[in-house]
């Protein structure tokens, strides 16, 4: 490690580099977030002698890291929606050597705001202007009343000094009941390095200018605040002098500890932005609401998703390195940036059509080979993106990728190294592009009998069936098993039995159970009536119409289209409640051919061999 922790500096030791531009901020994907109450606990902390956690900087010294890479100032005036950003500070080759702060950026934000520049936040009950408006959102100075100490007894943050942020109207109608000493102020004294000269220079004749000679908690708090801005070393820090990218990026994934912890990819995302004409943060996280926040879609993705997506899609690389961030990458990307966002918003869109919600995603990366295949293939001379969602058009298209898609959640092959296996479905994605249909068996093929086998065995069907409501692959299992269900309508799991008529209190008082403690055993475990065997998909109508109404008494009712041919059951299967047993039999033999009908299958099922498997244990799959 060609770093180490640097001898400590004082609080305005600190400041003063941030204004001369010697403490810097990287173009990692955050703002500052703090509320002005942290920033008060922050100082509260410093008074009382609490530690603050060490920082982390980088010290950037090489012209090419210099002229390659976006660095910000610290922020000024800061105002709630209206002035959030970081000011760009142009460095090149020529550029001083400046320190970049990777851990502790909050912290030192803070601090900064605190004692040189003022918060501004919205007053309550007044409404949000569309601009900033300094008398809707006033400009805060950080305060510290030296008359008393905090004795509330609803104090929940424990503070015991009275630090708070305050708008000069607000100062000038509470000096009545307080002594409010700006913060700003303790900068512009004079220095000294002995207490005992700070007592007599600075401490004690501002107390007797203010009539405070006999309160000694204001003698004693002023003395403290002196103390802990201008004189402790209390900003420690490790200083990484490699300039070598990898090998620093790598030391501030390990070692980032306070605040928010660094991902990657926000430490990639400055490499990025550097190389991007325009504001790529503002595009990526524009991208990641919408995806959110649409009706039609509703998944939330990170910024890694997105950048892992456009490497896919771009040909590069899917592994996070930094060469491939670098100009010409970056450059195929912004050049591709209108139909990357176009395919990744329909792809989010058809994943929704095929019945999956944000909660039965148990794997986001499985989305990414299918914006690849939408956003390569070609279908009536435009991409397959721009008519996936056309329901008149690609029924066959969406027939199989779904097909794929929801054996790719259940299997959950997308857990562990992901990147090799997207690698590795974009390599038979593009091999066989020219097939007509989304080549789902040369996809069989090329996993078989590897770790990432999207085929079934007889085994594993049997774990299938076990799966109880509420599990992530349970919606993928019931759409795999009914891929008819039309993809216009919302579909909500029910219990076909309800879940109700088996609460053990229930049970107590049905005739037939309380003399047959083997029946009983078998109505009270939840591994028969909370499974497939007694699920279905109901549209928003039925499960309207259904709720615990039982299951023989509601499929008799007017207006209800499910049968029993659409359970998969034969006329002979009684949907009576007491016939509960010989119906979870049928169906879940039913479904177990089904199911052996839309999946491949690694050896041949006997329905003979296999026993009902009323005691498989359930195998819990690695979700990516």
């Amino acid at each position: 490690m060609a770093g180490d922790y640097e001898k400590a500096i004082s609080i305005i030791e600190a400041v003063e580099k941030i204004r001369s531009n010697d403490f810097l901020l990287p173009a990692i994907q955050r703002k500052f977030v703090w509320s002005s109450h942290q920033i008060c606990v922050l100082f509260d902390s410093l008074m009382r002698g609490y530690p603050i956690n060490s920082f982390m900087m980088w010290e950037v010294k090489e012209g090419k890291i210099k002229n390659n890479y976006k660095f910000y100032k610290f922020i000024e005036g800061y105002c709630q929606r209206f002035n959030e950003e970081n000011p760009h500070v142009p460095t090149d080759a020529s550029f001083k050597n400046f320190q970049a702060v990777i851990d502790g950026q909050q912290r030192l934000t803070s601090l900064y705001i605190g004692l040189c520049s003022t918060y501004a936040y919205k007053q309550p009950r007044v409404w949000w202007p569309n601009a900033q408006d300094d008398t809707v959102l006033p400009p805060r100075k950080l305060y510290l009343d030296l008359l008393m100490p905090i004795e509330s007894d609803d104090n929940e943050s424990m503070m015991q000094y009275n630090f708070r942020f305050l708008t000069d109207k607000q100062f000038e109608e509470s000096r009545g009941e307080h002594h409010w000493y700006c913060l700003h102020n303790i900068l512009r004294e004079a220095s000294f390095s002995e207490s005992d000269d700070v007592l007599m220079n600075v401490v004690l004749p501002y107390v007797a200018k203010h009539s405070l000679q006999e309160n000694t908690f204001a003698r004693k708090t002023l003395l403290k605040l002196y103390s802990a801005i201008r004189s402790q070393k209390l900003i420690h820090y490790f200083n990484e002098k490699e300039q070598k990218i990898d090998h620093v990026l790598d030391v501030f994934i390990r070692t980032n500890s306070g605040g928010t912890k660094l991902d990657f990819s926000d430490l990639l995302m400055s490499i990025a932005v550097a190389n991007w004409n325009g504001d790529f943060r503002k595009e990526i996280d524009t991208l990641v609401k919408e995806i959110n926040q649409s009706a039609e879609m509703g998944f939330y993705v990170g910024r890694d998703w997105i950048l892992k997506t456009c490497l896919m899609l771009t040909e590069s690389d899917v592994k996070f390195k930094v060469k491939n961030f670098k100009a010409e990458q970056v450059e195929a990307i912004q050049s591709q940036w209108e139909a990357i966002k176009h395919c990744i918003k329909e792809t989010f869109k058809a994943i929704r059509r095929f019945g999956i919600n944000p909660q039965s995603l148990t794997s986001k990366n499985a989305v990414i080979p299918i914006c690849y295949y939408l956003y390569t293939k070609e279908s009536g001379g435009e991409p397959l993106f721009h008519r996936i969602n056309n329901l008149s058009k690609e029924f066959e298209q969406r027939k199989v990728i779904s097909q794929w898609f929801y054996m790719a959640l259940i299997k959950g092959v997308f857990g562990g190294n992901s990147d090799t296996m997207l690698s590795g479905m974009r390599d038979v994605l593009k091999k066989f592009n020219d097939e007509p249909q989304f080549p789902l068996e040369k996809i069989i093929d090329r996993y078989k009998a590897s770790n990432k086998d999207l085929r079934f065995n007889a085994e594993y069907i049997e774990s299938l069936l076990d799966i109880q409501y509420g599990e992530g692959r349970c919606r993928a299992l019931l759409h795999l098993l009914f891929p008819e269900m039309n993809p216009t309508e919302t579909f909500h799991i029910d219990h076909l039995h309800p879940s109700k008529a088996f609460n053990k209190n229930e049970l107590k008082q049905v005739d037939f159970l309380s003399e047959n403690e083997e029946a009983m055993v078998f109505y009270t475990d939840q591994k028969h009536w909370n499974s497939i065997a007694n699920l279905h998909l109901l549209n928003d109508s039925q499960n309207m119409s259904k709720k615990a109404a039982p299951l023989e008494e509601w499929i008799e009712a007017s207006g209800v289209t499910l049968t029993k041919s659409s359970l998969l059951l034969d006329e002979t299967v009684s949907l009576s409640f007491s016939e509960f047993k010989a119906f979870y039999a049928a169906r879940r033999a039913a479904l177990r051919i089904r199911l052996q009908d839309r999946v491949f299958m690694t050896d041949v099922l006997s329905l003979e061999s296999i026993d009902d498997g009323l005691d498989e244990e359930v195998v819990d799959e690695e979700v990516a």
